[in-house]
């Protein structure tokens, strides 16, 4: 995934701050969730939950377009 994939699964998804924060930094920075949730100010529940919404809407994204993006 990068940035602006990033950016759009963010909006699609309707997060807010500061829970994007702290995913960011779970799938750019390979930070552990508890880090990350201290980074920003949120829980670590929340974290583990949206990075794996987030990568599951990415991979999902992926697969619909695999063949059309070539």
């Amino acid at each position: 995934m990068n940035r602006q994939e990033f950016d759009l699964i963010a909006r699609l998804l309707k997060s807010k701050e500061p829970v994007i924060s702290a995913v960011r930094l779970v799938i750019f920075k390979d930070t552990a969730n508890a880090d990350a949730a201290r980074a920003v100010g949120c829980t670590p529940q929340a974290v583990h939950r949206s990075t794996k919404r987030f990568l599951a809407l990415h991979k999902e994204i992926c697969a619909a377009f695999k063949n059309s993006l070539a």
